[in-house]
């Protein structure tokens, strides 16, 4: 008997980004001041949008390179197919299977012509050992 077991909820995971940053380096000539934002630019078009489609991550280094030889190979794969070597094959294939198709249309008739035969061949046979009786 099959059991029915309640739909574990689905936990949120939380978006993640990748994110760079250059090498720290110590400046000596730095007086501790900071920069100002350029007026046109809010904080919040500094901050990179992720993009938003569900289920999809965004693209990283590794699922590129994975992506690129993966296409690479498919290329590579369907560029050594000789088409005219396999069309030539499946033709010689399809006429094998015609000839065979066409034995089978006659095959009805060829079975009553078989149990013709067997049966005058089995009355020929009753007839000798009739005769080697003495019947």
């Amino acid at each position: 008997m099959a059991v029915r077991r309640k739909a574990k909820p689905v936990e949120e995971v939380p978006e993640m980004t990748e994110v760079t940053a250059e090498e720290y380096t110590e400046d000596d000539d730095w007086d501790g001041s900071v920069e100002e934002m350029p007026a046109d630019i809010t904080p919040d078009d500094v901050v990179a949008e992720a993009p938003k489609r569900r289920g999809r991550a965004p693209l990283t280094l590794p699922a590129a390179a994975a992506r690129f030889e993966k296409a690479k190979a498919a290329v590579e794969r369907l560029a050594a197919t000789d088409v005219e070597a396999e069309r030539q094959k499946i033709l010689g294939q399809m006429d094998r299977l015609t000839e065979r198709l066409a034995k089978l249309d006659g095959h009805e008739t060829a079975v009553k012509a078989a149990g013709e035969e067997l049966r005058e061949a089995e009355a020929a046979f009753n007839a000798a050992v009739a005769s080697v009786r003495g019947e």
